[in-house]
């Protein structure tokens, strides 16, 4: 089971208290993290680095959506409590600085749709450390947990109540010594793939064939090569194109399943090709995998990259996933000389 660990760089110590509150904290919450936020919240303040560490506990129990995911769904509200976890624009607003504020924007285009503006204020004098300012300034990948304040076409305003790194890891030692385990699988870390070589770009010849193989033709065919012999045929309802428990990463067995995208979906995959509001990426993740493979005959924008990683970063259960696409389908195909 992996476990959340939070480092802070922004800390807004009422709000993530009372987010931690026992009223906040689902009743199948362990009993030892109930009492470690209740005697905390009871006793003198914790500091940053202690609330992070709770709230890093707490908050596979406290059913938190990341943003893009709801925006894709259409359930954005105001007072909605979100995560976002992406690449943003750190600046000081020296326009509103006053006694005791010191206002920090943060903005950035959401990593799944261009068009839509993600930004909020803080105030920096609630660094987690002093030397937590050098850190955000500039551009930096981080993990936000904050609420809507308003949102308007494609404008999105959070008040952020925690800034700064989420990492999932094992076990203790790895949370010590800083051991994040990532999320994303890649082709060749596939045990079943060992023999592909990865390393070789396909020739012009190898993706234009590729192009005239049917997708149940390389559904089967990846299937063969994976050890799976039961492959349910397509219908309408399916959450996936291929299930299996056959699949293995670096010797560990974990099911797996699968999203074939045939040579009929023309030019790039983006969200807009995955269904409305990009749903064929939320069946997928309706089925009980441990890793989520999403595959296509040609190249897989970045956007849709985002959105399988938005997905496999849910707190309540963190998942694994793959992307498989053209080149990478030409080169298993010939590894097996189809």
């Amino acid at each position: 089971m992996k476990r959340i660990v939070l480092e802070p760089l922004f800390l807004h110590a009422e709000l993530v208290s009372a987010l931690l509150g026992r009223n906040r904290v689902r009743r199948s919450s362990p009993a030892s993290l109930r009492e470690t936020v209740e005697g905390a919240l009871s006793d003198s303040a914790p500091t940053a680095y202690e609330l992070a560490e709770m709230l890093g506990e707490a908050l596979p129990q406290l059913n938190i959506h990341e943003l893009q995911r709801i925006f894709h769904e259409g359930s954005l509200r105001v007072g909605t409590l979100v995560a976002i976890e992406q690449e943003f624009t750190f600046a000081r607003d020296r326009s509103l600085e006053g006694p005791g504020s010191s206002p920090m924007r943060f903005t950035a285009p959401m990593s799944t749709d261009a068009d839509v503006h993600v930004h909020g204020i803080f105030n920096a004098e609630r660094l987690a450390a002093a030397s937590t300012a050098g850190n955000l300034v500039g551009e930096r990948e981080v993990f936000v947990l904050g609420t809507i304040v308003r949102h308007s076409g494609r404008s999105i305003e959070i008040r952020p109540s925690f800034i700064g790194i989420r990492s999932y890891v094992k076990d203790d030692l790895d949370a010590l010594f800083g051991v994040s385990e990532p999320l994303r699988v890649y082709p060749s870390e596939i045990d079943q793939f060992s023999g592909v070589d990865f390393a070789t770009p396909c020739t012009p010849s190898e993706l234009q064939a590729l192009h005239h193989t049917s997708e149940d033709e390389v559904k089967r065919s990846i299937a063969a090569l994976i050890g799976e012999p039961f492959v349910a045929k397509d219908w309408g309802g399916e959450k996936s194109d291929l299930y299996t428990s056959r699949t293995s990463i670096r010797g560990n067995h974990v099911a797996s399943a699968w999203l074939f995208k045939g040579p009929g979906a023309n030019g790039p995959m983006t969200v807009r090709t995955l269904g409305k509001r990009g749903d064929q990426i939320d069946r997928l993740y309706s089925e009980p995998a441990d890793l989520l493979v999403l595959q296509h005959y040609r190249e897989i924008a970045t956007a849709v990259v985002n959105m399988m990683s938005v997905y496999a970063h849910q707190m309540s259960r963190p998942r694994k996933f793959m992307i498989l696409d053209g080149e990478d389908t030409a080169k298993i195909l010939r590894a097996i000389a189809v």
